[in-house]
């Protein structure tokens, strides 16, 4: 059970849209959807070598209040540590039994 005391770290979460550039084009950039106080726990760390190179990875669990724009979130969204400027791609969205809470199952160095 999450506490709101636990929730010490910020986060944000992004979504990929696409705007106009202005000279008749699009692009795609990444919008801030939602900030939450977060709680951060790391399950497990590694390191890895791909093609010749050493690559290290995390995997973590962010838990936030459930609110309305986690609703609509995936994973083609991105979370953002905001004290880190660490950001992370969403892997599962998974709301707790009472859904007064959501945990969010991160990585980190994927290639």
């Amino acid at each position: 059970m999450t506490t709101a005391g636990e929730l010490r770290e910020e986060i944000e979460l992004k979504a990929l849209v696409t705007v106009s550039d202005g000279a008749g084009g699009n692009t795609q950039s990444w919008e801030v959807v939602a900030t939450s106080p977060a709680r951060i726990r790391v399950l497990r760390a590694g390191e890895t070598v791909m093609a010749g190179r050493l690559a290290s990875s995390q995997t973590l669990v962010v838990t936030i209040r459930n609110q309305p724009a986690v609703a609509d979130a995936a994973t083609t969204w991105k979370l953002r540590n905001t004290r880190t400027d660490k950001t992370y791609e969403i892997k599962s969205i998974t709301p707790d039994e009472r859904g007064a809470f959501v945990d969010i199952l991160c990585e980190t160095g994927v290639i």
